[in-house]
């Protein structure tokens, strides 16, 4: 298999799980989990947990060109760790994870960190931030995009040229129709249909999704 990137999947949990079968064992080497919550040791598939998160920079220095993945699926959550991660170790590279099932125009910009789960489709011209998750089966159509942190549950549809904001999460089963506009910090409830421009920081959903609440930076949603 060559010389393969050790990669460090952050965080231990049930999307951990569902990242660690995203990765292509041909170009990345597993090493284990870090998570702050589970003793060291922790078997988590074929794996381990080597530390909790502040135990990085030892661990990467142990193991030479170590790249890593938060996989966490809340978007506040995720920058938070980003966020520390990157002030204790600036020069760690972020591992960009597509499931081989996923299927991403030669077109597309794929930003770094980022998690493109089993059966995903991105098509011509989109482009995904930094540390964008895609879930299973989502469909984005032509020239969307995706600010960083941004995130869908499975089966979402979107139309083309699409904008969905920084931190806002589409979900399960939503719609979106092409030429939205959907602002940073929103949340589509699951199997909504968006046929309306979403200002920032609101709750949409229903079939057609209208506001239901202003939403706060970084509320819980899942």
């Amino acid at each position: 298999m060559g010389d393969r990137v050790p990669l460090a999947i952050i965080g231990a949990g049930h999307h951990a799980a569902v990242v660690r079968d995203c990765v292509d064992d041909s170009r990345f080497r597993v090493i284990g989990y870090l998570d702050d919550r589970l003793p060291i040791g922790s078997p988590i598939g074929g794996e381990t947990v080597l530390g909790r998160l502040a135990e990085l920079p030892a661990i990467a220095a142990r193991h030479p060109g170590t790249a890593a993945v938060v996989a966490i699926g809340d978007n506040m959550v995720r920058l938070r760790v980003v966020d520390v991660v990157e002030r204790s170790i600036p020069e760690l590279p972020w591992a960009t994870i597509v499931h081989p099932s996923a299927i991403i125009s030669r077109s597309a910009e794929i930003g770094p960190g980022c998690v493109i789960v089993a059966g995903a489709i991105v098509n011509c011209h989109t482009s995904l931030g930094r540390h964008v998750l895609i879930n299973t089966g989502a469909r984005l159509d032509h020239d969307n995009i995706f600010g960083d942190f941004a995130s869908t549950g499975p089966g979402v549809s979107t139309g083309g040229d699409v904008r969905v904001g920084t931190f806002s999460h589409i979900g399960i089963g939503a719609s979106v129709r092409h030429g939205i506009r959907i602002g940073n910090h929103c949340v589509i409830g699951g199997m909504a249909f968006v046929d309306r421009d979403v200002e920032d920081q609101l709750v949409c959903f229903g079939v057609p999704a209208r506001p239901q609440r202003h939403r706060m930076r970084g509320a819980a949603y899942l």
